[in-house]
């Protein structure tokens, strides 16, 4: 489990047991959001050891929307991203390794900073790509037909074999989702082919929340657009990325999970958890963070076994939303208030 630095808040989480709504936000009043500050080594070179690959004429740019944000879009500072721009090379927004600069990190800046553009994410397979238009998230793919999509879905049964093969060698060659080329060419609708892509997608990028080694790079282009303005994006970013954590089906090695670490809210994680839409489930176990409760008393309070526990907690850690202290060797019994111990007492009488 991650361990950080310092004492742990003890913070007493009172939320709902059922899903946790998001507040309706008033107009021109936005939620500020406050980002913990991004340490400069976190941002590499952009040419440190990843070729530059070159964007496809596969994109293009879309009538201008306005999303609902968490808050407005700002200059970012120098401590949030860093942008470098070098002769010869994309512009590049920001990068870095995800051991520094994590995922959800990344992915709340192209959100509040309404970022139009490609965030390619570098790791022991093919590269994976996520297109943004205007901090909207729009597809994810890869030139891995079989990493994208290994098997064809039942929805293409009526295709013709041929013809989906010869998109998906398409998307050997370019990048372009092999749904996509399916509907320009009207051999599926396009509504079909959208909710294809956005379920293979975010499949797609699930994986990328275990790989032990990713380098992520956002190259702001909106010519990287073309061909994609009939294709929505998916406004609400942060609902986005818990889905694709729900679909972590082992987040880590059962060697590295203890059980007896103290889960405990960041200094804004409170805040952002309610305006997730948790599933009943989360919400219960979110209640139970309050820096004082180890994974194990949390599962033991929900009768939850420790492999679903462990589940949860691993989308927590990842939204950042909280952090892990170390705990005993053994799990200590919470304390009693004097009406728990009086309740004990009467059944031992009975």
């Amino acid at each position: 489990m991650p361990k950080s630095r310092g004492k742990p808040k003890s913070i007493e989480a009172h939320m709902e047991s059922s899903n946790i709504e998001e507040p309706e936000e008033s107009v021109g009043t936005p939620i500020p959001q406050e980002e913990e500050p991004m340490r400069e080594e976190a941002v590499p070179e952009a040419d440190a050891g990843v070729e530059t690959v070159e964007s496809e004429n596969w994109w293009s740019g879309s009538p201008e929307q306005v999303p609902d944000w968490d808050q407005p879009a700002t200059e970012p500072s120098p401590t949030e991203v860093i942008p470098r721009k070098e002769l010869g090379m994309a512009d590049v927004y920001f990068c870095g390794h995800t051991s520094l600069f994590p995922l959800s990190r990344a992915l709340r800046a192209i959100a509040n900073e309404r970022l139009t553009g490609l965030l390619r994410s570098f790791w022991e397979q093919e590269p994976i790509e996520l297109l943004a238009r205007d901090g909207e998230v729009v597809l994810v793919t890869t030139r891995d037909p079989v990493l994208y999509c290994a098997e064809v879905p039942d929805a293409l049964t009526d295709v013709d074999v041929v013809v989906v093969e010869r998109a998906r060698e398409q998307q050997r060659e370019n990048g372009t989702p092999f749904f996509m080329t399916l509907a320009r060419q009207e051999s599926i609708a396009l509504d079909a082919a959208t909710e294809l892509m956005r379920q293979f997608g975010q499949k797609l990028f699930s994986q990328l929340w275990t790989a032990p080694h990713a380098w992520i790079m956002f190259e702001k282009n909106a010519d990287l657009l073309s061909n994609v303005a009939d294709v929505p994006g998916d406004p609400n970013v942060r609902d986005w990325v818990l889905e694709t954590l729900r679909l972590v089906e082992d987040p880590v090695q059962p060697a590295s999970f203890d059980p007896t670490s103290i889960p405990a809210y960041t200094k804004d994680g409170f805040e952002r958890v309610q305006r997730l839409k948790l599933t009943a489930d989360e919400a219960q176990f979110a209640s139970q963070f309050n820096g004082a409760r180890s994974v194990q008393q949390i599962a033991k309070n929900l009768r939850l076994d420790l492999k679903s526990a462990q589940q949860v907690l691993f989308r927590f850690l990842a939204l950042e939303i909280v952090e892990c202290w170390p705990g005993s060797t053994a799990a200590k019994p919470e304390r009693q208030t004097f009406f728990q111990r009086l309740r004990r007492s009467r059944q031992r009488d009975r």
